[in-house]
């Protein structure tokens, strides 16, 4: 199959063969082959197989498997012992002839292995742009250095993050931290922690959310860094600027992100994921689809953010097609919830309930301590987890089942009710706060953001200066980065370059697409240096900011521990309290507190 215009071709790398070479090898070798799909997965107009569908290749005579991979080329090499150090053979095999395009060899010791890696890509690339006469771009393949046995660790903690344990993301955030100690500048390290951190966060550890959403976030940030162009850190930071509720941010760094690596499966998801909550249903169709491409072999990987992905676009029929094939429904706490959804858009309640009973039991086990919970409570918990940017097609679901949680319930109003006020409390005692609203109290750890809530209930609906917060007397000086005009520029400007990227891109014009793209990333890749989280101007040598950002992530950490224990404050606090370098309590309706 030859690249026509901008067709992609395929290509797979299969593990390299070990000859000869004892059990107690480098990790160095074993990592070899892995290196190479993500070398490679970063140019433009390769599609590279996942090595989840290809691991499991042992021999270039596995016909069937490599058929069913749909590649365009095969990639095939060996180890074998020579003197001190390594032979390594390498083959580029056309699919559809089984004819050897390219074949290479190299002598290599464990220090130079890295240089090979390096050298093969190139020659491969190299080799492939003459058989398919197109250039083969690259936005992030570059060489990166660093100590070999700060590799190795690496590598170790990666094969430990592979298991998908809490116990082997410890162990894997060890490694990663040993390597740090042999090179510190190692940004691949920090990738590491911080996806250790990650898939704690993504596997809904309730308990640890907020430390494992802070550790992934805090650890992307120190290995883009050291290199920008780390695109699994990148996406990392894209989702967790997602659930903090900076949209622009998030899509500006999820979109990096793909453009630094458009071919690696497991990132294709994950943006796939958060594009779903920012709206961009096609493009989310388009990389699940993708990623289910790049992975041939195991159809079933992807088939929850499939779901997902026709749940949200209204095919409802698709979704639940292929939400019946996730043999593990508790693989997210709300999945069975929106099965139920997709169920109840198509009027088959008996479905929608049986899929809501299985959510309810998950609920009670991970979010709500074991205690059997309402309808309103597990519906109102959805409502604050999912980051949506946009109206979505959980919401009439929602209405739905509060509705009928209503009707259920439904009593005669005592007479108190016919005032509007809604009253609550926050209760100090110390080591733990009651809280006390809607008819449901519960207690909660002291942290220094609950203290931070108080105020601001004290004092509704005034501005309330971080400072105040804080306690302390702050610095003021410092310089605007840019000004008010600059700033209005740059939003107009921003806002041109997303018209004008759309109409390229419809127009079929690619080059000019590219091109204003770039623009708006370097824009927006400013103004995240120049504006905080609130989007307002950062001032150079000034303690507000510090002292913003700090009460910002204090509140912001309460109201997620909040809401562990109860959604209904917890939603209540999101919507009514802004923060910034001044904070307020806005509610929408008059209410009563007792602090």
């Amino acid at each position: 199959m030859e690249l026509v215009g901008n067709k992609e071709t395929t290509i797979a790398v299969l593990p390299f063969q070990i000859i000869g070479v004892k059990k107690d090898m480098s990790p160095v070798i074993n990592g070899f082959t892995e290196d190479l799909i993500i070398n490679f997965s970063k140019f433009v107009g390769l599609s590279v197989i996942s090595q989840y569908s290809t691991m499991g290749i042992s021999d270039i005579s596995d016909t069937e498997s490599i058929t069913k991979l749909g590649a365009d080329y095969i990639i095939t090499g060996s180890f074998r012992p020579s003197g001190d150090g390594y032979r390594i053979g390498v083959q580029l095999v056309r699919t559809r002839d089984k004819k050897v395009v390219f074949a290479g060899n190299h002598n290599e010791n464990l220090e130079t292995i890295l240089n090979a890696e390096d050298t093969i890509t190139q020659q491969m690339v190299s080799v492939l742009q003459q058989q398919i006469a197109h250039d083969l771009l690259s936005y992030s393949y570059k060489k990166e250095s660093f100590e070999l046995a700060a590799y190795e660790n690496w590598l170790l903690g990666i094969r430990e993050l592979k298991k998908g344990t809490v116990e082997s993301d410890l162990a894997a955030r060890e490694y990663f931290k040993a390597a740090l100690k042999i090179d510190p500048l190692f940004a691949r390290a920090y990738t590491g922690i911080s996806l250790s951190y990650f898939n704690e966060w993504s596997c809904q550890l309730w308990d640890r959310w907020e430390v494992s959403q802070k550790g992934a976030h805090d650890y992307a940030l120190k290995a883009i860094d050291l290199d920008e162009t780390d695109y699994v850190s990148l996406a990392v930071l894209g989702r967790t600027f997602l659930y903090l509720g900076d949209y622009d941010k998030s899509e500006h760094l999820l979109r990096k992100s793909l453009r630094m690596n458009p071919n690696d499966a497991d990132n294709l998801i994950l943006i796939s994921n958060c594009f779903i909550w920012l709206g961009y249903l096609q493009e989310a169709e388009d990389l699940y689809l993708k990623a289910r491409n790049l992975n041939p072999l195991q159809p079933e990987a992807y088939l929850p953010i499939g779901m997902l992905v026709y749940f949200e676009k209204g095919d409802f029929e698709k979704a639940i097609e292929l939400g019946e094939k996730v043999t593990i429904v508790s693989i997210w706490t709300d999945f069975p919830a929106y099965m139920s959804a997709a169920y109840y858009h198509l009027s088959k309640y008996d479905k929608m309930n049986l899929y809501w009973k299985k959510y309810l039991e998950l609920f009670r086990k991970n979010i709500n301590k074991g205690n059997e919970p309402t309808d309103q409570k597990a519906v109102e918990w959805q409502k604050v987890v999912n980051p949506y940017k946009v109206k979505n097609n959980m919401e009439p679901f929602w209405d739905y089942k509060l509705r009928a949680y209503s009707k259920k319930n439904v009593s005669p109003a005592p007479a108190r009710q016919s005032n509007s006020t809604t009253k609550g409390s926050f209760l100090d005692n110390g080591e733990l706060w009651e809280l006390s609203y809607l008819n449901q109290s519960v207690t909660i750890k002291d942290s220094k953001g609950l203290h931070d809530i108080v105020k601001l209930l004290e004092k509704p609906e005034e501005q309330v200066h971080c400072a105040e917060l804080m306690g302390i007397v702050l610095e003021t000086s410092g310089t605007s980065m840019i000004d008010d005009r600059a700033m209005k520029a740059y939003k107009e400007k921003i806002r041109s370059l997303k018209i004008n990227i759309c109409d390229a891109e419809e127009m079929g014009f690619t080059q000019k697409a590219d091109e204003l793209k770039e623009e708006y990333d370097a824009l927006m890749e400013h103004l995240s240096q120049v504006t905080g989280l609130d989007n307002k101007i950062r001032k150079t040598g000034s303690s507000i900011e510090k002292a913003r950002a700090a009460v910002t992530w204090r509140v912001r950490s309460s109201i997620k521990k909040i809401e562990n224990v109860h959604p209904q404050l917890a939603k209540h606090l999101t919507n009514s309290i802004k923060t910034g370098t001044c904070c307020s309590y806005e509610p929408e309706t008059q209410h009563e507190w007792t602090t």
